[in-house]
């Protein structure tokens, strides 16, 4: 019976998503977006020596996305990340990771993502595939993300995109090895923001 009620349940929010979806549809939405940077943040943890976790952001971050609501899998991103605004909560550590042991910023400001294939399983979810790259090496990565919502904003009466990414970096395949035996080499990432309307400048 709980199986039962719980796959009526799953049927029922997707019919909503997708009824949602076909509702936005129908109006005047924006193709092109861009991110809020106030309410983005580009995060991700690792394991210290098995006795803690320790967390960290990206603040300075830029991208866009092409985005149809009406042909969905045509949709297209690009971000881009400064590697010195990494933010630890601890001033030294977050210099030594700006070091050429780790980000090395002063030869590799930005780290860039570019989507090559979006597929989406249902109308809140999909699997971004495209090529990141980082200290000057470019390789696959795929992000599963999660549109919360889409809808106008109550306060600017802008459209507004809602979404959370998740994926998995191997630092060592980027020739980030440095204290490889006591920091895990594959680093959980996760970016929750918004995106906006592109506006013309």
């Amino acid at each position: 019976m709980v199986t039962t009620i719980m796959k009526n349940s799953a049927k029922t929010l997707l019919i909503s998503s997708v009824l949602a979806a076909t509702s936005l549809a129908s109006a005047a939405m924006p193709n092109q977006w861009q991110l809020d940077n106030s309410h983005t943040r580009v995060g991700f943890s690792v394991d210290h020596m098995g006795f803690s976790t320790t967390m960290g952001h990206f603040s300075d971050v830029k991208g866009m996305v092409n985005y149809d609501i009406k042909a969905p899998n045509k949709t297209s991103m690009n971000f881009t990340i400064a590697t010195d605004s990494i933010d630890t909560n601890w001033d030294a550590r977050d210099k030594h990771l700006k070091t050429d042991e780790f980000f090395n910023v002063a030869k590799y400001p930005t780290m860039t993502f570019k989507s090559t294939k979006v597929t989406f399983i249902n109308p809140q979810q999909a699997k971004v595939m495209g090529d990141f790259t980082m200290l000057g090496q470019t390789k696959p990565l795929t992000l599963d993300v999660t549109l919360n919502k889409i809808a106008n904003s109550p306060l600017t009466k802008e459209p507004v995109v809602g979404f959370r990414a998740t994926g998995n970096i191997d630092r060592a395949a980027y020739g980030m090895t440095a204290y490889a035996t006591g920091i895990t080499t594959n680093v959980p990432i996760q970016i929750d923001g918004e995106l906006v309307e592109k506006k013309a400048k």
